[in-house]
Formats: structure tokens, sequence, C-alpha cells
């Protein structure tokens, strides 16, 4: 088939740009003839033929590169012109774009926008004549998409990702009248979860005429191939991944960054003020999308001290619930002294992470509470009191008469030596060191669609201690079904209780004998390869294609 697959951002990174490149290279294993059209500006993966670009407003695209794959299929990637704004759900950074998030935008910026997008797709479906457009996201791909598919008679699909629906239509109501327009033309919108079954159909079930019917639960994949068992030492792994990660990095300068270290906050900021200003500065010398600077030497001291690791993966957002993660670590530590906890991702959390260490090696309990107030008001607009676990967990310790003992435990301990932060990696990257992570920490506070790094864990053969709500729910049910009664000391159910579950279930993880971890592994990989592989998911979307596409 000859397929149009519409996604606003890039093809690289997490969520829904992983999703659509993973998409695209399982369909062109499979035969298929595709046109990517995103915001990608270096599409240079194994499975894409040609670059086309357009570089200004109404210029016709051009080739900037082809090249030979050794897939059935084919790909071209094209980056249509839209300006230099790129609207978003949720604030991140894009380099060359302002970006801005979508309610925010004016109703010319907002025009604008979905003029450069309808130009440059009308244009792709007059040349590339697809059988097929699918579009990712509520909004704003399937308002744009339909107008062209319609005068042009070809179907179209949409993929539901959860962000556009929390972070923008149930925030502004012109993207729910332009989500609505959207899905009505759609012959099929896509679902990763039954979680997001039920939130689209209670946001737009009653503006969408038959949207129950035409809704397919389907869930993301994995690439098996990537996420495996480990099969060398792991200092081999690490001198993999990082030989992979000079080759990224030729050409990128972070020095500038580094040149900040030295720098403290000067005398006058106090309170909430001082917090802002280390906020601001840690956050400066950790740049979106890079690795650490010295990441080579700490995952190499890591590799050779050849101790037991917990792995978090994701974003740095309040949302994920790493914040909880910092303070459970130190009663980890009380019985396991060894293990480390190792934390990739990026995100605007990095500087309070860092303090809230500080504040726990220094016994500072005023400054770690000063800390979570902070992180409350400053990052209340996705999630109400983010940090509220943290502070229900220093009450209870208070309130059985141990937060005396807890705060000397911390003094007691090197925790900056215990937490390795290794910045951005890639899936590739990463996928070099999660197959020797004893778990993987999923401590979710914000809903999911779909628990995509718990499902990457299994496919290694690796636990994920996990928060069981919304889309996660599905993904784990692997860990029910084959941990049995030992599951319920890995799910995390308590949302106001979750620092003291996770470092029960670290604790409960590393006294599990290694052999029942390897074990246990192999069947959550088979369970993982039948359900979730690519291939699977694209053979499936290849038949929904063809049975909706006439």
């Amino acid at each position: 088939m000859r397929i149009l697959l519409c996604h606003g951002y890039l093809l690289k990174g997490t969520g829904s740009n992983q999703y659509v490149q993973s998409l695209a290279r399982a369909l062109c294993a499979e035969g298929h003839h595709l046109v990517v059209m995103s915001q990608e500006d270096d599409p240079r993966l194994d499975f894409v033929t040609t670059f086309l670009r357009e570089d200004k407003e109404g210029a016709a695209p051009q080739v900037v590169w082809e090249k030979e794959t050794g897939y059935p299929g084919n790909c071209m990637a094209y980056k249509p012109f839209i300006g230099g704004l790129l609207p978003v759900y949720v604030l991140d950074s894009y380099a060359g774009f302002e970006v801005k998030e979508f309610t925010a935008l004016t109703g010319d910026e907002l025009a604008a926008y979905v003029e450069g997008n309808r130009r440059a797709l009308d244009r792709m479906v007059r040349q590339f004549v697809p059988d097929v457009i699918h579009a990712n996201h509520a909004v704003m791909l399937p308002y744009i998409v339909r107008t062209v598919a319609e005068e042009q008679g070809v179907p179209y699909f949409v993929s539901i990702h959860g962000s556009a629906i929390d972070f923008t239509v149930r925030k502004d109501e012109r993207y729910l009248a332009y989500g609505l327009e959207g899905m009505r033309g759609a012959r099929r919108v896509l679902v990763p979860s039954e979680h997001t079954r039920e939130q689209v159909l209670e946001v737009f079930g009653d503006g969408v005429e038959g949207l129950e019917r035409r809704m397919t639960l389907l869930p993301p994949g994995v690439d098996t191939e990537v996420f495996h068992p480990a099969e060398t030492d792991f200092p081999q792994s690490v001198e993999r991944m990082l030989s992979s990660l000079a080759e990224r990095e030729s050409g990128v300068t972070v020095g500038d960054f580094v040149g900040r270290r030295g720098e403290r906050a000067p005398a006058e900021p106090e309170g909430e003020a001082r917090i802002e200003y280390e906020v601001a500065r840690i956050n400066g010398l950790h740049p979106d999308w890079l690795p650490e600077p010295d990441l080579a030497e700490s995952l190499r001291r890591l590799a050779e001290a050849a101790g037991p690791f917990i792995m978090f993966l994701g974003k740095l957002l309040e949302t994920k619930g790493i914040q909880c993660a910092i303070p459970a670590l130190p009663l980890v530590l009380r019985d396991h002294p060894e293990v480390s906890l190792v934390v990739v991702g990026f995100g605007e959390l990095r500087g309070i992470l860092e303090l809230m260490l500080e504040a726990l090696g220094e016994g500072d309990i005023r400054f770690l509470k000063e800390l979570c107030d902070y992180g409350n008001r400053a990052n209340s607009s996705r999630i109400n009191e983010p940090f509220g676990p943290v502070l229900a967990f220093l009450d209870d310790l208070a309130g059985e008469g141990t937060l005396d003992e807890y705060l000397g435990l911390c003094m007691g301990l090197d925790l900056d030596d215990a937490v390795l932060f290794t910045g951005y990696l890639t899936p590739e990257e990463h996928s070099e060191i999660l197959p020797y992570a004893k778990a993987l920490l999923v401590p979710s506070l914000g809903g999911e669609a779909f628990g995509m790094v718990a499902t990457e864990a299994m496919a290694c053969g690796v636990v994920p201690i996990a928060s069981c709500h919304s889309g996660l729910a599905a993904t784990l049910e692997p860990v029910r079904s084959i941990w049995g009664s030992d599951a319920g000391a890995l799910l995390l159910d308590d949302p106001t209780r979750i620092v003291s579950g996770i470092s029960a279930a670290c604790r409960a993880v590393l006294e599990t004998p290694q052999e029942t971890l390897r074990l246990r592994g192999a069947e959550m990989r088979g369970v993982v390869r039948q359900r979730f592989s690519w291939e699977s998911i694209a053979e499936r979307l290849s038949v929904l294609y063809e049975e909706n596409s006439t």
C-alpha cells in the first residue's frame, strides 16, 4: 500500500516521535511505500530512502539526499515549511523553533500553522497519491487532514496519544471543535489502551456519530530486536553504547554549559528566589536532548563496580514521578548499600532533583520541604500537588517518630555517588543499559496512554516497578500473570504512599534470587514478543487499512 503518515513533531526522541519512527520502519519491513510528513530535519534512519524539504513558504520541496536501504518497502521523509513557530501540547525544547503551547496561540498563529501544513499536505497527496493517510494526535493534524483527504477521496485514520487531550483539548474549547471535526471523517480512531478509549469517548463521544464503533485498540509496539536480554557482559555493552554516543555527539559542543559549574547563587536570593536561581543554574548545565558531559566516566565506573542498579527511563517531569524515587533511595541503600539509581532522561525537573539530593545528604528537612512546596507551585499546571507524595512520606515518618532516624541515615550515605544521571539517550543507546538493570521504575503520577518504557523493560527481561493506573494497567498484565502473588509487591497501587512503595518494591526485587529474575524475565519477554512487537502491530494495522479503505 501507499501510506502517508502525518506527524507534527520529530522522528527521534520519546513518546509519539518514537511511535511514528517505529511504525514506519515496521510498515517498510512489510513492503509498504511510505511518506512520513514531520518536522524532523535529520531523518537519517535505516529505513528512510529520501529526504524532501521545503525551505520557505510556497516553495517547491527539494530533495536533500537519497540512499538505498535493505527494506522491501521504502520511505520518503518530508519536512514541510511551517515557519519558526512550533505549537506543542506541553512545553519542551525543539532546536530551531520558537515553541509555544497550543493553548497560548493567537488566532493568527494557529491559522498560519494550519495553512502551512494544509498546503504541504495537499501537494503531497496530489503527488504521492496515497491509498490511506494516517494522522497522529487528536489535534491539529486530523482536522487539517480531513479537508484534503475528502477533497481527494482518500480514507484517513487517526492515532490518539494522551497529551493532546489532557493538555490542549480539555483546556481550550477551540481545540474541542477542531478535534471533533478531525475525528468525524476518520475511518478508524486508534487508541493504545482502554484508558485512552474511555478518555476519547468522554471528550468526543457526544459530538462524533458512531465514534465508539469506529475505535480500535492498537497499542504501540516495542522493537524486540533492539530490546532484548543481555548478550554480553555489562562493560562491553557500555563501550558499545559510548561508541554510538560519540558518533551522535560529534560536532556538538557542551563546554559553555560545563563552564558554569562553579557558579553559586549571589548572596541576595533567599527562599523561593534562591531555589529558582539554583534550579535554573543546574538546568543550564544539562541541556535538553544531550547526554551528560561526563557520562563515559560515570558509566565505566558503574560497570567496573559491578553492583546492582535500578533504572528510571523517561522525561524528568513531575507527572513521571521521578521526584518520588529520590527520597525512597536511602531506604533501599540502608539494606543494599551497593545499589545505584541510574536516571535516563532530561527535563525541567533536573534541578529540583539535584537539590533534593543535596537537602537529604545534609539532613536539611526544612530545605527539602521548601523544595517540595516550590515544586508543587511551579509544576501544578499538569498535575495537582506533584510533590504531595514526598511531603506525605515525611509526615508519615514524623508521625511514626522515625524522621530523625531517616535523616541520620541520609546524612550517613553518599547519595550523590549513588545516583547516576545520564541525560538524553536514544532508544538504541539506552537499550544497551536496560537489560542489566534489576528493575525499571515507572512511578507515574499522571495518566499514561500506554506504558511504553515498561514494555521495553519486559522485552529485556527486566521487571517494571510501576504505578498501576490508566494505560499502565494493561501494560503490566504480564507482571501480574507471571509474578503471581509476588506481583503485589511490585505494583504501586497507592499514589499517596508511593515513596515507601518504591523502596519496598526495590528491596523485594533486590532480594529475589537471580535465577528467579532470569526465568520470569524470559516469560515476560515471550508475552511482549507475542502481543507488542512492532511486527505484530504493523500486521494488525495493515489489515485495518485494507478492511476500512474501500
